[in-house]
């Protein structure tokens, strides 16, 4: 979630190349995990992606690009894959230290963000009933590699958790990680049943979304796992509200109106709701190894030791995301 290393300019030149252009054409969208450029070509506006091989396997991107074409292919509003001149979706290019780097352009899509605090209820629906419409279209999906994508204890930030903690420079205090575990073999005991549990977005923000009026175009599917489905609409409550002053009240707002959305495609029953809790803490937690881990520890700014130190006491005293929602169980 930090970021890949950069392509070197000789491999950004041919990678560009292989696309019709040049670096020069080429537009840094500022990515978070991976090198995102836009480029327009003769078809429409695109988008370039490159990822490392320390982030993604070839096997996984190969994966992700199928879905997504599957999704587009029956009518889901994302942003697809488009084949280059040879008609291949993903293009392999050695970085010379024993990685790679794996390209892949997809359609730009067309609107503009908005804020969750800006989205008019008929939008917050229609966010809401895409996600629905993605987890629909999924269950007749058909993978060519069904392990290609990982699930959702793969993720190393829960698979590896107590080697991570185990690595800091500054040890995480001992209720943490009993807590940690308490959710995932919450999570864990679940049922994974076709219904309820499969390849889900897992990222789907409102920094992953382009809006026409209540249009929306979902994009950004690096982060797919097989996962609960009703994880991607707890993403979507958990970063709807992400820095929100009157976090409760527009949480409200949105959790009835995506729920609404959603409910207009799908069922969505009592028992999946109450994993959302579970979901969200899973998430913060999470969060709170990830930037442990990444931060320097020894030298804080205030606002990120205000950070850890929020995420320390909401999970050391089992503080709801929200509050409006239950407590899970697993605090």
């Amino acid at each position: 979630m930090f970021g890949n290393p950069p392509p070197p300019h000789e491999l950004l030149t041919a990678v560009a190349a292989h696309y019709g252009q040049t670096p020069d054409t080429l537009t840094d969208l500022g990515s978070f995990e991976n090198q995102v450029y836009a480029f327009s070509a003769p078809q429409g506006e695109r988008v370039l992606r490159l990822v490392h091989s320390s982030h993604r396997s070839e096997r996984q991107v190969r994966a992700e690009l199928h879905w997504l074409t599957f999704l587009a292919e029956g009518g889901v509003s994302v942003a697809p894959p488009v084949p280059d001149a040879q008609g291949e979706r993903l293009h392999v290019w050695p970085d010379g230290a024993g990685g790679a780097y794996f390209s892949a352009a997809f359609v730009r899509a067309a609107g503009e963000r908005a804020r969750p605090a800006d989205l008019t209820v008929p939008q917050m629906r229609a966010w809401g009933r895409l996600l629905a419409e993605l987890h629909e279209r999924t269950q007749a999906y058909q993978p060519e590699d069904p392990q290609g994508r990982p699930t959702w204890q793969d993720d190393p930030y829960i698979r590896d958790r107590h080697t991570l903690a185990a690595a800091l420079s500054v040890p995480l205090d001992p209720g943490i990680l009993p807590r940690f575990d308490a959710l995932v073999a919450e999570l864990a005991a679940q049922p994974a049943t076709p219904d309820r549990f499969g390849l889900a977005h897992n990222d789907a923000h409102p920094g992953n979304f382009l809006l026409r009026g209540e249009q929306l175009t979902l994009f950004d599917f690096d982060d797919c796992t097989h996962n609960f489905y009703v994880n991607d609409l707890a993403m979507a409550l958990y970063y709807g509200v992400w820095g929100a002053p009157d976090r409760e009240a527009l949480g409200r707002h949105l959790w009835a109106n995506l729920l609404a959305g959603y409910r207009e495609v799908r069922p969505l029953d009592e028992a999946d709701l109450a994993l959302v809790p579970a979901l969200l803490k899973l998430r913060e937690v999470d969060l709170y190894l990830l930037l442990q881990s990444k931060w320097d520890l020894a030298q804080l700014s205030e606002a990120q030791q205000r950070t850890l130190e929020t995420y320390r006491h909401n999970i050391l005293n089992d503080v709801p995301y929200l509050n409006f929602l239950p407590a899970c169980a697993a605090g």
